[in-house]
């Protein structure tokens, strides 16, 4: 998916200590996340959490800390999949739909403002281009569990805590629940999304 014409660079702002701010490339954290998810599925790596004295390899890093730490971190990367994915479709979706001009974008600032992550990223980005796109019209049950999930799990993670006695096959309910969510985007969402 390219969220930018190829005659386009994107748009890179510099902010506090020099540091600039980018998009992530949605195929890329969607390949994390899945593989994750692939990596949780496996019986030989979830038997790896028992030995909490062994690094664990997975891929592109050496894990040295705690396994439920990376149970954790991997959780935290899995929701920062799903959200950016979500704010990737809203953006892809505009420009297929025509629609990504300036009271798009101003509406689209505005969304940030204020009320629950939850709220923002499944029912107010997605209700920019039309109101049956939100989570709390197309699929009432899973808008139920997604308002869980932020409230004790996904908020609690990215404000200072972390999962504790966690097991690998809890971590994989988890992503199976991201991976629901990433299904209701292809819903209403043309684009062609990395396959699970």
């Amino acid at each position: 998916m390219r969220q930018f014409p190829s005659d386009q660079e994107p748009d890179v702002k510099p902010r506090l200590f020099n540091l600039e701010i980018a998009n992530i490339p949605i195929i890329n954290v969607q390949q994390e996340l899945t593989y994750y998810r692939s990596l949780l599925r496996d019986e030989a790596f979830r038997a790896r959490f028992a030995n909490v004295r062994e690094p664990i390899d997975i891929g592109h890093i050496v894990w040295r800390g705690l396994p439920k730490d990376l149970l954790t971190y991997f959780l935290q990367r899995g929701v920062l999949a799903l959200e950016a994915s979500v704010d990737a479709a809203v953006m892809y979706q505009a420009q297929a739909e025509q629609r990504f001009d300036d009271e798009f974008r101003r509406a689209r600032s505005a969304v940030w403002v204020s009320g629950s992550s939850a709220n923002v990223y499944y029912n107010r980005l997605p209700g920019l281009l039309s109101d049956r796109y939100k989570l709390c019209n197309s699929n009432r049950e899973l808008w139920g569990r997604t308002k869980q999930f932020y409230s004790e799990l996904r908020n609690p993670l990215f404000h200072g805590s972390q999962l504790y006695h966690a097991r690998p096959e809890s971590v994989l309910l988890a992503f199976d629940f991201l991976m629901e969510l990433l299904s209701w985007i292809d819903t209403w969402c043309s684009w062609h999304r990395f396959p699970a």
